[in-house]
């Protein structure tokens, strides 16, 4: 594994960890606030950005 492929993951695992903190925190699974519909989408896309950066590190970039 290349050290781009190595820092590509560890950026997805956070989107993935953060993405889905806050969309159960806008649904209100997580945490003692209220419910938000912004957060929710927010979390959503992070989290959709960190499944798309580990595909794309599987594939590479010639695919």
């Amino acid at each position: 594994m290349t050290v781009g492929k190595a820092i590509g993951l560890v950026l997805a695992a956070v989107l993935l960890l953060a993405g889905g903190a806050l969309a159960l925190t806008g649904m209100g699974y997580l945490g003692e606030g209220g419910t938000s519909t912004a957060w929710s989408v927010i979390g959503a896309a992070l989290a959709g950005f960190g499944v798309a950066l580990v595909i794309s590190v599987f594939r590479g970039a010639g695919r």
